[in-house]
């Protein structure tokens, strides 16, 4: 609710109550005071009323831990305050045929009055505080409640999006397996006939089982167990080439004893066998692995095609750069170098 519709109610609230006293008044005692007054006190009481209410309650309750205590406190120093003001103004708009002073030196029926008006402003105070609170209470559970229903309704839609997921995938296995069952009989078939046409069926279905499974786990895997699938890569491009294939492969280390997140360094092979020229036996391209503790370096050298039959649009080396932020965050560096004839990619991982 904005601020100018509640201004209005307790205007209004504050109008009718006024009236109602100002009329109650008149009836029972048959007289009213004067003008004056009226435009003194009831701002005074007025602002005694939200004073309580907005400052003292509201500190008390919401900022301390002894509330009760801490509200009494405060509002006896409130009313002390009150009496001090409301006797101050008594005296300075005092009538001089009935002098304020002289009348509370003879009686204590001022002094009563006044306590008990002010008592009268801070019980209303209490009572307008206590249903605010109670509406902020309500608010408040309702935007729990409802919170909670937007929680439930989200766990409930990822639920039903993991079943669909889970469904689809389930199937899919039937395309990999129906795969992999008739590579299995090509192999078997074609292995009569050549051995080398069936060694290249078999390292094509390794190469597919590996990135099929390594595509559905999050979770890393042996460095040797990446290295030889790129070496099944490397020798299926050997057997379609033969003689017009000139690659080299180094590796140092020990590479069966660290995990690395898979279809990193097979993709950066791959790309560079799409793109590269590997057919120049004076420049034959380059693969190092090298593994140093718990650091690796990977690099492929390649010259470059006169003629690309592949568009190169860089989205494979920022997909592998995605994946290696992800996982590495910041152990890791990735660099491409674009020469003139030659393309290299550097890459250096803290494992």
């Amino acid at each position: 609710m904005t601020r100018k519709p509640i201004l209005i109610r307790h205007l209004i609230f504050w109008l009718i109550f006024i009236s109602y006293e100002l009329t109650f008044i008149h009836f029972t005692v048959g007289a009213m005071g004067r003008l004056t007054n009226f435009l003194v006190f009831y701002p005074l009481n007025i602002v005694l009323f939200y004073l309580n209410a907005h400052l003292i309650l509201d500190f008390a309750f919401f900022r301390t831990s002894k509330p009760y205590l801490i509200s009494i406190t405060l509002t006896f120093i409130e009313l002390t305050a009150y009496l001090i003001i409301k006797f101050s103004l008594d005296c300075l708009i005092a009538s001089p045929e009935h002098p304020i002073v002289k009348h509370i030196k003879l009686t204590e029926v001022y002094a009563v009055t006044n306590i008990w008006r002010g008592f009268y402003f801070i019980g209303l105070s209490i009572a307008y505080w206590s249903m605010l609170y109670m509406i902020r209470f309500r608010e408040r559970n309702h935007q729990m409640e409802t919170e909670q229903l937007k929680s439930i309704a989200k766990t409930l839609e990822l639920e039903n999006k993991f079943i669909s997921v889970e469904n689809a995938y389930l199937q899919n296995q039937i395309s990999p397996h129906l795969l992999f069952n008739s590579l299995n009989f090509i192999y078997n078939e074609v292995y009569k006939e050549s051995a080398d046409a069936g060694n290249s069926v078999s390292r094509l279905a390794d190469l597919m089982r590996y990135s099929l499974v390594s595509a559905d786990d999050n979770r890393t895997v042996l460095l040797s167990q990446e290295v030889g699938q790129i070496e099944n890569l490397v020798e299926l491009c050997r057997m379609r080439f033969r003689e017009h294939f000139h690659l080299r492969f180094r590796k140092k280390g020990k590479l069966s004893t660290v995990q690395i997140l898979p279809l990193i360094l097979i993709t950066l092979v791959e790309n560079m066998m799409k793109h590269g020229d590997l057919g120049d036996k004076k420049y034959p391209a380059g693969i190092l692995l090298e593994l140093k503790e718990n650091h690796l370096h990977f690099e492929t050298r390649n010259k470059k095609r006169n003629t690309n039959l592949y568009p190169n649009t860089g989205l494979g080396l920022k997909n592998i750069e995605k994946r290696l932020s992800n996982y590495y965050h910041q152990n890791y560096r990735l660099l491409t170098t674009n020469e003139t004839d030659f393309f290299i990619v550097n890459l250096t991982i803290e494992l």
